[in-house]
């Protein structure tokens, strides 16, 4: 109770020196970018991954935000992770890695374990928010193009207040999250950058997807799957 206390005193403290003229305020954890997804790799949909990045410095202190899924009309949420701890690195353009326990690649430990994963009858059409543990969503990436019917609202405000001026993050990507081969939907413009929307902002990773951790370290999603060798 006291670390949610704490929490939104920070918040709310925020706020108002972010009223003040001329003086921006990054939050504790809210000016973050939901950066690229994977939903399977070569058609093992247990093979996910989430990759957040952070707009502002300060972004880490996430134990109190949750990742969730929705399915083609934006109900029916599944939970992904809630995100208990904090991650220590939080300059500019750091990340936030999130992954299902079957996705494995050498070198690369997630910051978080999925505890469930992204249903794979959402995977033609659907999307995943990035929100603090009242449900309040920061970012958020459809997609399935037509497909997806649902609303996808987020906060609205200027930059060091939300991620997106109209809290409007539609249309969606205009096609399927990817999860037949190597390639994940990656958000284009830099890690200062705000949102569009997930039509303008997304397209798919030019080869074979890259993640990053909090600590920095990367790995290339393989092309065969981990545990079997090509003979």
């Amino acid at each position: 109770m006291l670390k949610r206390l704490s929490r939104l005193t920070l918040a709310i403290a925020a706020l108002l020196l972010a009223s003040s003229p001329g003086f921006t305020v990054p939050f504790s954890f809210h000016l973050m970018q939901i950066e690229q997804v994977i939903g399977g790799v070569n058609g093992d949909m247990t093979r996910q991954a989430i990759q957040l990045r952070m707009r502002f410095a300060g972004q880490n202190l996430v134990s109190n935000t949750r990742i969730r899924a929705w399915d083609a009309a934006g109900a029916n949420p599944v939970l992904i992770v809630n995100m208990a701890t904090d991650v220590p690195n939080a300059a500019v353009g750091d990340h936030v890695l999130i992954a299902s326990s079957n996705f494995a690649l050498p070198g690369l430990t997630p910051d978080f374990v999925m505890t469930n994963l992204i249903p794979a009858a959402y995977l033609p059409a659907g999307k995943i928010t990035f929100e603090d543990d009242g449900g309040t969503v920061w970012w958020s990436f459809a997609w399935g193009g037509a497909a997806y019917t649902g609303t996808n609202m987020g906060v609205a405000g200027g930059p060091g207040i939300a991620n997106d001026l109209d809290g409007n993050f539609n249309p969606p990507f205009g096609s399927v999250l990817p999860s037949t081969n190597t390639l994940a939907v990656r958000f284009t413009g830099p890690a200062t950058a705000m949102s569009t929307n997930n039509l303008a902002d997304y397209a798919l990773s030019v080869g074979a997807a890259v993640f990053t951790n909090n600590a920095g370290a990367n790995g290339t999603v393989p092309v065969e799957l981990i545990g079997f060798s090509v003979r």
